[in-house]
């Protein structure tokens, strides 16, 4: 992370902008499901897990970043706010050290197109998240940061980038289900939420149309 994006994350527009994404996830169909047990991914200063658990409900919420100054940061926030149901740690958002299915929820506000490996970024939200469980998401596309201004500013991984098709058929790959109401068809970012599918019934389904029973 350098000097622009250190700006952005300490920045009151940061805290504006999540402020606006919760309330797109909000509006959704299911996206004010209550949750109990949320994951976010790239916790920077900690406000965006405070956001969860004031405006939409999270009982509890479990963030992490790669910069340890950064989680610290957020610790020491959430102590000065007498904050008890988050926790924060440094972690690699390729290899999340939970087991399968222990979260409610997942929540991305645009840290994805961050991680080298998008994919296995991707595979490991769904692995960590509860069959029926949701995965609430922010991300922007090359186009945007990766323009001839920004791109000299910002640094991003140079390879493999992910525009939005190739974005939401990782999500479809790894069994989530965009729910209903997501605007699509943006070249510069997209917020949304899909579902985790349940996978042993479709098994099931094409098993019986198989069997022909």
């Amino acid at each position: 992370m350098n000097w622009p994006e250190r700006v952005w994350i300490y920045s009151p527009f940061r805290v504006l902008s999540q402020k606006g994404d919760i309330q797109k996830w909000l509006r959704l169909p299911g996206g004010d499901s209550r949750i109990d047990k949320a994951l976010e991914i790239g916790c920077g200063l900690g406000r965006g897990a405070k956001l969860l658990t004031e405006r939409m409900g999270f009982r509890n919420v479990f963030a992490f970043d790669l910069d340890e100054t950064l989680v610290q940061r957020a610790v020491c926030n959430a102590r000065r706010g007498f904050e008890q149901n988050m926790a924060f740690f440094v972690g690699d958002a390729q290899d999340l050290p939970f087991c399968d299915s222990s979260f409610d929820a997942v929540v991305n506000f645009g840290i994805i197109h961050h991680v080298v490996d998008w994919k296995r970024c991707i595979r490991e939200v769904s692995r960590v998240t509860r069959e029926g469980g949701i995965f609430y998401f922010e991300e922007i596309y090359p186009p945007l940061y990766a323009n001839p201004v920004l791109k000299r500013m910002l640094r991003h991984p140079r390879e493999d980038r992910f525009d939005e098709n190739q974005f939401l058929k990782e999500l479809e790959s790894n069994n989530f289900s965009l729910l209903s109401g997501v605007r699509t068809g943006s070249r510069f970012r997209i917020v949304g939420a899909a579902v985790k599918r349940t996978v042993y019934l479709e098994n099931d389904k094409r098993e019986r149309r198989a069997s022909g029973s």
